[in-house]
Formats: C-alpha cells, sequence, structure tokens
C-alpha cells in the first residue's frame, strides 16, 4: 500500500521545503509538537457545561480533559462523555511515522444542591460581617435565679390565611409575636436577681423540614417562603432573642429537636454555635441526643420535643439516663411540646422531694387549615417563663398571652 502523500498549496510549500532540510530527530520533534496540541473548546448554558478536545495526542482520558480545562468538580458532575481515537502518519527521510491523536468530549450538569448550600454560607458568612455580637463584661454575677424562657412550636414559614382559618400567620407574623414574647417575659422577670438564662430553642420552630416544603416523615405543609429564605430568617431571628437575653444575663441555648424540623433545627444549633462562637455570654448545646438535661442548684429539668417518649415514662428516663443528677437535685420537671395546649401532670415517688412534674408548653403559632379542618381550634396561644430560685425551686411561673 503506497503512502499517502497531499497536495501542498503553494503557500505551505515553502515551509515543507525548510520542513524537509531539517534533521531526522528535529522533523520527528516538530511534529509531535504539533499533533500535542491541548485547544480545549468549551460551551456553557443554564444547565450544562460541555468540554472538548479537538485533537491531541496527550489528552486521552475524562481525567486529562477536566484538569486541563480547569473544571471545577464542586459545582458540576459528569452526565456522560466520549473519546475517540485515530492514527496520522507522515513520510520523514522515507520513514513513515505514525501517531496517534485523541478527541474528548464531556457533558457536565450543574451540582445545584452544592451551590444552594454555597449560597446559604456566604449569606451567613456575609451577615458575620455586617453584624458581630459583642460580649458583655457582668461586673457581678451574684444572682440566685435562673430565667427560664419556652417560646416553643413557633412553627416559623407555615402560612395560614384568616378566609381559610380565621386567622392570618406567616413568617413576619411570627418574627413580631417572637419578639413581644421575648420582650413581655423580660420585662416581668426584672424583680428577679437573674444570674443565669435557660432558652431552648427547635421544638419545631421550623415548620417544615424539607424544601418540598414536608416535615422530617414528609407531611406536606403551607410554607410562606422558599426553604433557604425560612431559614435564613428563622436563624436571624433566634439570634435577635439571644442577643436580647444576654443583656440580662449569660445564655444557656438547648436545641431540642422537633417532628416538623428535625435536621434543619441541627443545622440551627450548628450555624449558632458558629455565630457565638467567640462570645462568652452564650454557650449552645446542639448534641444530637433527642432528651436534654439542665442542672441550676436543687433543680433539673429535662428537655424533650413529647412525640416520641410515652408521657408516663419520662420521670423514670430522667432518673436512669441523669442518675447522679436526680440523686443530687431536689426538684425534678420535664417541659416538652408538640401537643400546643396546657398541660400539667405530676408524678411522686415514695419520697415527695424526688418526683417529678410534666408540663406541656403552649404555642404561639397560628391555625393552620388542617387543625381548623379537625376542629382544634381552641387552644389559647401563648408562650411561658420560669423563675427558678437556686435551693427553693420554681418561683414564679409567667405567661405572654395573645
Amino acid at each position: 500500500m503506497k503512502p499517502y502523500r497531499p497536495r501542498w498549496s503553494e503557500f505551505i510549500r515553502p515551509y515543507i521545503k525548510e520542513f524537509r532540510r531539517l534533521s531526522e530527530d528535529e522533523q520527528l520533534h516538530l511534529m509531535k509538537l504539533m499533533l500535542q496540541s491541548d485547544k480545549i473548546e468549551t460551551s456553557q448554558d443554564k444547565k450544562n457545561l460541555n468540554v472538548t478536545s479537538k485533537s491531541s495526542a496527550r489528552i486521552k482520558t475524562l481525567e486529562q480533559l477536566l484538569d486541563v480545562a480547569k473544571v471545577d468538580l464542586t459545582k458540576f458532575f459528569v452526565e456522560k462523555y466520549n473519546i475517540n481515537k485515530w492514527e496520522v502518519s507522515a513520510q520523514i527521510d522515507g520513514r513513515m511515522v505514525t501517531e496517534e491523536l485523541f478527541q474528548v468530549k464531556a457533558q457536565l450538569l450543574r451540582n445545584k444542591s452544592i451551590e444552594k448550600r454555597k449560597r446559604i454560607i456566604n449569606e451567613l458568612h456575609q451577615d458575620f460581617v455586617n453584624h458581630s455580637p459583642k460580649a458583655i463584661k457582668r461586673t457581678h454575677k451574684d444572682g440566685s435565679h435562673l430565667l427560664e424562657v419556652n417560646i416553643f412550636d413557633l412553627h416559623f414559614g407555615k402560612l395560614c390565611w384568616n378566609g381559610e382559618t380565621g386567622e392570618d400567620y406567616d413568617t413576619k407574623i411570627a418574627s413580631e409575636r417572637f419578639h413581644l414574647a421575648i420582650d413581655d417575659l423580660i420585662h416581668k422577670s426584672k424583680p428577679f436577681s437573674i444570674d443565669k438564662i435557660l432558652f431552648p430553642v427547635g421544638n419545631d420552630f421550623f415548620n417544615s423540614d424539607r424544601k418540598e416544603n414536608t416535615t422530617s416523615n414528609n407531611t406536606p405543609q403551607d410554607e410562606d417562603l422558599r426553604w433557604m429564605k425560612t431559614f435564613r430568617n428563622g436563624r436571624r431571628l433566634i439570634v435577635e432573642g439571644i442577643e436580647k437575653l444576654m443583656q440580662v444575663a449569660d445564655v444557656e441555648v438547648v436545641v431540642v429537636q422537633g417532628n416538623h424540623d428535625f435536621e434543619r433545627s441541627y443545622y440551627l444549633g450548628d450555624s449558632l454555635q458558629a455565630w457565638f462562637r467567640n462570645n462568652k455570654n452564650v454557650t449552645i448545646n446542639n448534641d444530637a441526643t433527642p432528651r436534654k438535661y439542665f442542672k441550676y442548684g436543687q433543680n433539673l429539668i429535662g428537655l424533650t420535643h413529647g412525640n416520641n417518649e410515652k408521657i408516663a415514662d419520662l420521670p423514670l428516663l430522667m432518673a436512669s439516663e441523669k442518675k447522679e443528677l436526680w440523686s443530687d437535685t431536689k426538684f425534678h420537671e420535664w417541659h416538652i411540646g408538640h401537643f400546643h395546649h396546657k398541660k400539667q401532670i405530676k408524678f411522686q415517688t415514695i419520697d415527695e422531694q424526688k418526683g417529678c412534674v410534666i408540663r406541656f408548653m403552649r404555642s404561639l403559632s397560628g391555625t393552620d387549615a388542617w387543625h381548623n379542618l379537625k376542629g382544634y381550634v381552641q387552644n389559647v396561644q401563648s408562650a411561658e417563663s420560669f423563675i427558678w430560685h437556686k435551693s427553693e425551686g420554681m418561683v414564679c411561673h409567667q405567661f405572654f398571652n395573645l
């Protein structure tokens, strides 16, 4: 088979003539340089990124293509690709020289979940830049009372329409109720010498858990905003509440995951830890355990949402999980949400001092379509606070009622 002899144009012939004057090694080297092109073509739209190496002896694999094209694999993932290969031959000093050339094509899709996560992180970072909480240097800490502020089951993000449920409720209304409750309960605590504040958060603070506007168990919800905006505005609201409370005393924030916001409340706690990481006035308890405990003097307070455990089992759970704290304290209480109504159960042992009280917290949340349909519309909308004395137990129970 005769070798292929190209017909060179008059324009190119002077270059061919000079090429043939080179030595064989120089011709081989120059030919390889010409074939080893790393030219990359890219095109991009809202969804796809297309990357192609036209013809190369060096770019032979998908990994090499992505590396040369400097594709950010945190933003894109490969949907499909293909590799073409062919041979190019040339006669140098009567000897046929053959080189392999490759064409690599790749189609990539945007990684939307990573982009959304980065957007949230960027927004959080921007908030950090614009507002940095300042620690308060307290000259004395001789108080003898704990202020516990409970704003349970706010269901931030829920949307209710007056024409369907009898009242309007959205994130703006929820924010107004939250601040009114915080301000009122702080004002009512002024007669007491407060040296510590317990502030449980979570407990269905968010109305939904997933971007599809469903709860942790995938129950659909009527939502006011897109999930990213709901999370950001909700986190801001909690930060504002903590910063108000820390003007009174140092704050212990305890994250209690609910059945509506099991995952989202954990993310909230994590972002609060980042927000107050350099602030000695605020401590965040975001442990993964569903039940949290807080000891203040002779008082042991248990916190859980109330949707998992049997109510009658809670006193024994406290005594079993925190044996030393139970025996070291005189007053024991569980504070739970979930049911949106006021109720109190008192369990007694042979030694009355080792008994336990279970309190159900009310909610400030509006009535949604489902609860209205079922007739659950008589509950008083309320937030509560408790004043605990180190040795005398609970000395005051206060309400903010709408």
